[in-house]
């Protein structure tokens, strides 16, 4: 087994909740993690086992579920009511990827035709 060591973990795909809330899972009680920027990257510094590829992996899966959820939760939220907390007048915070409706036939009737008459 290799030793206990201090690494960095590049974050691309890893949602901060998933790799801070689950790395005691796949490291165990003694290991840690913290946000760390290296070279300018952002990551996280681990001290502890070396993960394996799987374990990235898997990090990274749960990562991209929990991002869905959290996206389907603030959609539910919009399309639920205004206020989430009854009796609060602060509006929810607008989701910033909602999709726009957009009408196929608006912008070919905004184009003149350039053809001219008869062509």
């Amino acid at each position: 087994m290799p030793p206990e060591q201090q690494y960095w973990l590049p974050g691309y795909g890893l949602s901060r909740h998933i790799v801070l809330g689950h790395i005691h899972y796949f490291l165990g009680p003694s290991a840690s993690v913290r946000p760390y920027s290296l070279q300018g990257r952002e990551g996280y510094l681990i001290t502890g086992m070396p993960l394996t590829r799987e374990q990235i992996d898997d990090l990274a899966a749960m990562s991209r579920e929990y991002e869905k959820q959290e996206a389907l939760r603030m959609t539910n939220q919009k399309t639920t009511g205004h206020n989430t907390h009854e009796g609060s007048s602060r509006e929810p915070e607008p989701y910033i990827n909602e999709l726009i409706p957009v009408d196929p036939n608006r912008s070919r009737r905004r184009e003149p035709d350039s053809r001219g008459p008869g062509r």
